[in-house]
């Protein structure tokens, strides 16, 4: 049981911010287009990559899944009729897992102070039967939800017992609570 109290809680924000790599060669043989990255890019295969910049503009894509072929190249299907070599400040961008989850980019950005609520075993039930996971309630005091969102997630060190686990939290509710001008609930889930 984890002790519950007045804004008792550190909760630190992150965002998904990733890097933008420049892509220092994009060939295409076939329908196979090559990208190769000027550093580690750190993705796996099946992650879907931002391309921008490219000349023609067919090998540009704002969403596709890629195949890691080593450590700083990786594969995506194309046009078999784009001109290779492409021109331009190519420039390579995760977008996200296969599932849609965010792994690579997180950047911590803000630390708050929170006080955990207890989550209603009836509420618990309500979020199950829509197929949603509720694990922690927390209230926050802010203006206008301080600019919080969805997109976002919470490291979150329980202050009570002493040594607990890092818990990595997942956004899944933002809701005003009062009039919404100083108090506002997380509604979070845990990151598996």
């Amino acid at each position: 049981m984890v002790k519950q109290g007045p804004l008792r809680e550190i909760l630190l924000l992150q965002e998904n911010v990733p890097a933008a790599l420049v892509v220092t060669s994009l060939t295409r043989t076939s329908t196979t287009a090559t990208a190769i990255t000027a550093v580690p890019h750190l993705y796996t295969t099946n992650d879907y990559v931002l391309i921008a910049g490219a000349t023609p503009a067919g090998y540009n894509f704002t969403k596709i899944k890629v195949t890691v072929t080593g450590p700083t190249s990786f594969t995506y299907p194309v046009l078999g009729t784009l001109a290779s070599p492409a021109t331009g400040s190519i420039t390579a961008t995760y977008f996200s897992g296969p599932g849609g989850e965010h792994v690579i980019g997180w950047e911590s950005f803000r630390t708050i102070h929170a006080e955990l609520i207890p989550v209603k075993a009836w509420e618990s039930l309500q979020v199950q039967a829509l197929q949603g996971q509720l694990d922690y309630r927390f209230r926050i005091h802010t203006v206008d939800s301080g600019g919080i969102t969805n997109e976002m997630r919470a490291l979150w060190t329980p202050q009570w017992p002493v040594g607990a686990p890092v818990h990595t939290l997942e956004i899944g509710g933002i809701l005003p609570e009062g009039d919404g001008r100083q108090w506002h609930v997380l509604d979070m889930s845990e990151v598996v």
